[in-house]
């Protein structure tokens, strides 16, 4: 299924005249893979735009037990939200003046979370001539 995405992506890119451009990469992760109850850690994104300079959004969907706050100054001139245990950020317009975008916020655990392993499904999505891509950035962590 990855490969048919990235095949689909790479036609969608080159129908569109963007023959010779890279395709953007993200990926996502945590400061610590194991966090206690209680604590925090932060959640790094990092992003290759490549040349891109259109709408994009990244977001991520906490487990219930997961809150998100923003660390001011590491949201790379995007808007962020947090609703819903969705982490959410989003560029009308991706930053022109370089190709890398990084990402960071605060992600705390509360008491209660139940312990084990979690995986956070992400997603940078961006949009080009009517067509959209998207890369996705999981991210594994075990509470304990």
């Amino acid at each position: 299924m990855k490969r048919f995405l990235l095949l689909l992506t790479v036609i969608c890119l080159s129908i569109c005249g963007f023959v010779n451009a890279q395709i953007p990469q993200a990926k996502a992760f945590a400061s610590d893979s194991i966090v206690k109850t209680g604590n925090s850690f932060v959640m790094t994104v990092e992003i290759n735009k490549c040349d891109l300079s259109c709408y994009a959004q990244f977001q991520m969907l906490l487990p219930e037990g997961l809150s998100a706050t923003e660390i001011s100054g590491e949201s790379d001139n995007a808007n962020f939200y947090f609703e819903n245990n969705k982490v959410f950020y989003q560029w009308y317009k991706l930053p022109i003046e370089r190709s890398n975008i990084r990402l960071k916020f605060n992600v705390a655990v509360s008491q209660g979370m139940k312990v084990g392993g979690y995986d956070i499904p992400g997603y940078f999505s961006y949009q080009v001539n009517n067509r959209l891509g998207q890369i996705e950035t999981p991210v594994k962590i075990q509470i304990q």
